[in-house]
Order: structure tokens, then sequence, then C-alpha cells
């Protein structure tokens, strides 16, 4: 009996049955929508979205963190048991790495915003739009 055969014959998986997801692949996947956001943010060229008199962006940068959570919490509900400890590492580590890159970002967002429209508007209140993850206190 060879050793995949042995595995199979016990019920028992291998260790490297396991396969491990490709962190840029998951990256790409979690939050290129964030990242997107603040890309149309920063871009001059791009950034006309968020024009002052009511560019779509607006509406849809709420939702970038509830995105991210809901992904997370179904990402970690519906995977096998093998592969649960990466992807809670992951989540662990990436979430905050998020939360910590909003305020360059969101600098880098006001700045241009401000040189393109004239449009200013506080670093803080753009970071706090794109890490909130109650996301409709902007609408009221």
């Amino acid at each position: 009996m060879t050793v995949g055969q042995d595995s199979l014959a016990t019920g028992k998986a291998a260790e490297t049955d396991v396969k491990i997801p490709d962190l840029w692949q998951e990256v790409r996947r979690v939050y290129g929508f964030p990242l997107t956001m603040f890309a149309l943010a920063i871009v001059p060229g791009l950034n006309f979205t968020y024009s002052g008199h009511g560019g779509p962006c607006w509406f849809l940068i709420p939702l970038c963190f509830p995105y991210v959570l809901v992904f997370a919490v179904i990402r970690l509900f519906t995977v096998r048991i093998e592969r649960f400890l990466w992807f809670r590492n992951f989540f662990a580590a990436t979430i905050p790495l998020y939360i910590g890159l909003a305020f360059p970002l969101s600098a880098a967002a006001t700045y241009s915003l401000q040189h393109t429209f004239g449009l200013t508007i506080p670093v803080w209140t753009f970071m706090k739009v794109m890490i909130s993850p109650f996301p409709f206190w902007y609408f009221s």
C-alpha cells in the first residue's frame, strides 16, 4: 500500500491533502472593493466619482468595512475545519492592518479631492466612513 492509499484506507487525510489558500488571492477577494474605492478617490482622473455634487462613490464607501466583515463571517462559517485556522489568522492580521492603512489612504484621498475639486473633507471623517461597521450613521 502506498501513502495515499494508506490515508484513504484509514479514513484520515494526510497533512499534504490540506491546500493552503493563496494569500494574495484572498487579499484581492476580500479587500478588492475597499481598495478600489480608495484608488478611485486618490487617482485624480478617476476621483470625479467623488464629486461634491453627489458622486456615486459617496453611496458606496460606507459599505466597504461591512463588506469586509460580512465576507469574513461567511468565510469563517463556511470553510472546512482544516482551513479555519488559516482564515482566522488571516482575518486577525488583515482587519487591523486595513484599519491602520485607512488613515494614510484617507489622507491621500482627501488631499486629492481637495486639489482636484476644492472639496475639503476632514481626513478623520473620510476614514470613519471607510472603517465604520455601521454605515448608516453617514446618511443621518
